[in-house]
């Protein structure tokens, strides 16, 4: 199926798209902003090729969405799926299928797995059979420091040669927050969590995300050389588990936030809470960075600050090196499937495979892609 690029809707209105989730049936479901406003607006695309935009807000299968995005800032839009919309200090989250009763278990879970780590997470305000309410967390996210910092490339991270500016500052002193009190959450209460994701769930996950490019074709790759990569990142996790901790499951640098006044760390969409191996999140957390300097979002000494950060709470955790390369080449695999699924990242996405295809071919760590 073509992946569509931008659409017009009904009343002329061009909508760029940036993201689409693939579904089984062999439709798309679709997010773009509207070129003009920039407003989000959520879709799919038929099996046919022919893709529809609702009007904003509109869906059916979340009720009360369409007051809640007028009145407040919708951010996330997958339909008849869920929708973010924020207000004020607060993130209203519109849930279907039953799931939002799961989700505010998992953020009281994080909650009170946390009491007194001095780590912050939301706090539930209320919940119904539609969604969730939760409070905001104070902070700036990773990624939004990494983006203001600018570390210029000729400046060596591992030398620390750092320039006194206070962009940079804020990021390597966020960083050292976020090392101080990481395994303070992986030494939480896990029993707390109400699932437990091993590496066979991980396999499986890979296993979803590869066949799903191989049927859409959105890698423009040979199925085979998708099949044996997904098969050495399957022999690699299955190598030998790790004791489990408490972990997010999709811990990256949009999900941390970081107030550098306060000095506070805040941890949030704990929608997967789950008890898992360290190696998952940190190889996770690892690997985005990595990714957002192959996007040009981040500087190559900005990401390997962070890395170097990263390595070090794995040591600490006494993480086995093995264990977090395993999961470095998962969460490298799943990135290039998903980012294929998103027109501006396309080709990114393609040259990522590769890289990813000669490191598991070689088991080496995962190199960087030029953006």
């Amino acid at each position: 199926m073509h992946l569509p690029t931008e659409v017009v809707d009904g009343n002329g209105t061009e909508i760029a798209i940036h993201r689409a989730w693939p579904r089984p049936d062999g439709r798309l479901i679709v997010e773009g902003r509207e070129v003009e406003t920039g407003r989000i607006r959520a879709g799919s695309t038929e099996v046919s090729g022919h893709t529809a935009v609702r009007p904003f807000g509109e869906d059916p299968a979340l009720p009360g969405l369409m007051p809640a995005a007028v009145t407040g800032e919708l951010l996330v839009h997958r339909l008849k799926r869920r929708a973010v919309v924020r207000s004020g200090n607060q993130y209203r989250k519109f849930i279907a299928s039953g799931k939002a009763p799961r989700v505010a278990g998992a953020h009281r879970t994080a909650a009170a797995g946390l009491a007194g780590t001095g780590l912050l997470v939301p706090d539930v305000i209320s919940s119904d059979a539609q969604g969730v309410t939760l409070t905001a967390v104070s902070g700036v996210s990773l990624h939004d420091l990494g983006m203001r910092a600018g570390i210029p490339d000729a400046v060596s991270a591992a030398d620390g040669g750092y320039p006194e500016n206070a962009a940079l500052l804020q990021w390597c002193s966020a960083w050292d927050l976020w090392a101080d009190s990481w395994p303070q959450f992986v030494g939480a209460n896990a029993q707390l969590a109400a699932a437990l994701h091993t590496a066979e769930d991980e396999v499986r996950t890979i296993g979803r995300w590869t066949e799903l490019a191989i049927a859409f074709d959105a890698l423009g790759v040979p199925e085979d050389r998708l099949h044996s990569a997904s098969a050495s990142v399957a022999r690699s996790l299955m190598g030998g588990e790790s004791s489990a901790g408490l972990a997010h499951r999709d811990l990256h640098d949009k999900q941390i936030l970081v107030n550098p006044v306060e000095r506070t760390v805040g941890i949030i969409d704990c929608d997967t809470l789950a008890a898992a191996e360290p190696a998952l999140d940190l190889a996770n957390l690892s690997v985005h960075l990595e990714f957002r300097r192959a996007q040009g979002l981040l500087s190559s000494d900005a990401a390997a600050l962070g890395s170097q950060r990263i390595r070090e709470v794995s040591d600490t955790l006494q993480v086995p090196h093995s264990r977090f390369e395993a999961y470095a080449a998962a969460t490298a695999l799943r990135l290039a499937c998903i980012y294929a699924f998103r027109p501006p990242y396309r080709a990114l996405a393609r040259a990522w495979f590769d890289e990813v295809e000669a490191a598991v071919k070689s088991r080496s760590p995962l190199g960087a892609v030029a953006p």
